[in-house]
């Protein structure tokens, strides 16, 4: 008998909540979709009736965590709006580093998870890691009005990396941990010294050079 529209929707769900659950409990690499399949209650087979391979199952779980974060920068943007510009961003880079110790193996998993040589991120999931990026981008066109969009973007993933490596290489352990108090402190040297670099300098004369 052919399932419902409804069930179909009830099954791809299930399978996504499940998927994100065993990543958020066990990693990316400890799951599987015999694991998945198992807990969800239905075949290996239906989850390809749902998501075309592996790859597409993970990056609709990873798109749901950017979602849950782009849900804190939006309670950020809202709550923000008297905070200079400089403390807004720093407000951004807390959460960021709030949501990888908090949801740390959903976090990894959106860079460890690798597609197959050749592949390129699908355009809706690039679009969902881009959608953060405007958060960003909008105190910096704020602070310099004479940034043009392609060059807020291009700040935006300057700030991102910046804050990123200071997170991934310490919360990691690649290079032993770090107390996050520690962390914090870095991460306000860093934008504090990047903003009064600006204030001498603002971004778009920087970047016509």
């Amino acid at each position: 008998m052919p399932i419902s529209p409804e069930q179909k929707e009830e099954l791809t769900q299930r399978i996504l909540e499940v998927t994100e659950r065993q990543i958020a409990e066990n990693g990316l690499a400890a799951v599987s979709t015999r694991l998945i399949a198992r807990e969800a209650g239905c075949s290996g087979g239906s989850i390809y009736t749902r998501f075309a391979d592996f790859d597409d199952l993970v990056l609709a779980v990873n798109s749901r965590a950017l979602a849950r974060f782009g849900a804190t920068l939006d309670r950020l943007a809202a709550e923000a709006v008297p905070l200079s510009i400089e403390d807004r961003l720093i407000a951004m880079a807390f959460a960021y580093l709030d949501f990888a110790l908090r949801e740390r193996n959903s976090w990894s998993a959106l860079f460890e998870h690798r597609l197959a040589d050749g592949e390129t991120l699908p355009d809706w999931h690039r679009q969902d890691h881009l959608r953060l990026f405007a958060y960003i981008e909008a105190p910096l066109r704020e602070f310099d009005p004479g940034l043009s969009p392609e060059h807020a973007g291009q700040l935006a993933r300057t700030l991102y990396s910046a804050v990123h490596g200071i997170v991934s290489l310490s919360i990691e352990d690649r290079l032993g941990r770090v107390e996050t108090e520690v962390l914090r402190c870095q991460i306000v040297a860093v934008l504090k010294g990047i903003a009064a670099g600006w204030r001498l300098e603002p971004p778009s004369r920087l970047l016509a050079d």
